[in-house]
């Protein structure tokens, strides 16, 4: 039964659907454009330091789907 529970989980961790894709990153960063154009408009100061940040967090990325959907995903917890 252990042997059956550990296979199924794993087969679960690695199915690709679960995993960032192209078009899950590009949601994001639109997602992202829209927001920094939100708060540019109400608080030009805090979105030239946010984009500051986000220059930063870009740049040291991951280069693959996974690394740069985290990368997004901080930075749009950064402009909730």
């Amino acid at each position: 039964m252990k042997t059956y529970l550990l296979t199924a989980a794993l087969i679960f961790a690695a199915t690709p659907s679960f995993a960032c894709t192209a078009e899950d990153l590009t949601a994001k960063a639109t997602e992202i454009s829209r927001k920094m154009q939100e708060l540019a408009a109400r608080d030009p100061q805090k979105a030239a330091a946010v984009s500051g940040k986000m220059t930063a967090a870009q740049t040291g990325a991951a280069t693959n789907l996974n690394g740069a959907c985290k990368v997004y995903d901080d930075m749009l917890a950064e402009l909730q």
